[in-house]
């Protein structure tokens, strides 16, 4: 799947929210993120230190936290030991807008839907996340 755009943006702390409800982001500085691309979740290959993974990205506002906008890449079955200061990110495809949730459980159900999604277009198999489950 030919990629919508590519972008090096430096790595960021947050606020560590993601890994509270299960879902550990890397936070990129919001001015390296093209100006051309629209707000929404998309599936996307983050590069860290030469290692390519399968991802999903979040821009834009974040309703639930009622918190600023953010750009926050989720690597997809593996949480990297982050050294890098930089990370390259390759947007593949577009998976949805940003939407408010009632509670953060619903949130969490989305992202499951949307890591789904993401898996899909990066053409990743389902099964070696059932397997290392079941491990």
């Amino acid at each position: 799947m030919p990629s919508i755009c590519q972008f090096s943006a430096r790595i960021v702390s947050g606020s560590g929210r993601g890994r509270t409800i299960g879902s550990p982001t890397i936070n990129v500085h919001l001015h390296d993120v093209p100006a051309d691309l629209a707000t929404g979740i998309y599936a996307c290959r983050a590069v860290l230190d030469g290692t390519p993974y399968p991802a999903a990205l979040f821009f834009g506002p974040r309703p639930v936290f009622h918190d600023t906008p953010s750009c926050e890449v989720y690597v997809i079955d593996t949480v990297p030991l982050i050294t890098a200061r930089t990370l390259t990110v390759e947007v593949v495809g577009y998976i949805r807008e940003v939407r408010d949730f009632a509670t953060v459980a619903d949130l969490q159900k989305q992202i499951a839907i949307d890591v789904t999604a993401a898996r899909a277009m990066l053409a990743i198999d389902d099964t070696a996340e059932m397997q290392s489950a079941d491990s």
